[in-house]
């Protein structure tokens, strides 16, 4: 682990200052992210999860009651294992779904058209399912699975957060993979 410098006094001075957050950030992003590129296969799933982990550290430390170094660093960590276990959790239902629905895995690297090959027997069937999901949600399990847009990209094209743009793809896949469930 990084060698302890005060980040128990930056956490609790981030609460008003936004330089006290960037010496904490300059201090243990580098090895937050190191941990999370050897944990997921892509490098900007790995940012994107860093960039999380800080943003939960903005919106939560109010609620940080630790006393030294180690709490606040520990604490940092806490929510860095915390939005991983959510990614893996959030990567198995969608490969589920994808499994079930049919489809190759959008992590591929067969070509576009390769990646996105549904089984002829159920392609009408899951049109008609993608046609009944809301609009957000149809768009958003498009961008994701189809496209293969990160959740960023989602995100932005949507005009809504990463956690809104992962709950829609989320919920949109578990919606199709009951609806096409009959088809196995």
């Amino acid at each position: 682990m990084t060698a302890l410098h005060g980040q128990h006094e930056l956490l609790i001075r981030s609460r008003s200052e936004v330089a006290a957050l960037e010496l904490l950030y300059r201090e243990l992003a580098p090895e937050i992210l190191g941990w999370f590129r050897g944990r997921v296969s892509d490098g900007e799933v790995a940012r994107d999860l860093l960039a999380e982990t800080f943003a939960q550290v903005v919106v939560s430390v109010a609620r940080y009651r630790g006393r030294d170094d180690a709490a606040a660093v520990g604490w940092i960590w806490a929510i860095a294992r915390n939005l991983l276990r959510r990614y893996y959790r959030h990567e198995r239902v969608e490969a589920r779904a994808r499994q079930r629905l049919g489809i190759a895995s959008s992590g591929s690297h067969e070509a576009p058209d390769e990646r996105a090959r549904v089984d002829p027997e159920v392609g009408a069937r899951l049109h008609a399912a993608l046609d009944d999901l809301p609009p957000g949600t149809r768009e958003s399990v498009w961008l994701r699975v189809v496209d293969d847009l990160s959740y960023e990209e989602i995100a932005s094209r949507q005009g809504c957060s990463q956690s809104a743009a992962r709950k829609r793809v989320s919920r949109g896949m578990r919606t199709l993979a009951v609806v096409m469930e009959d088809l196995r």
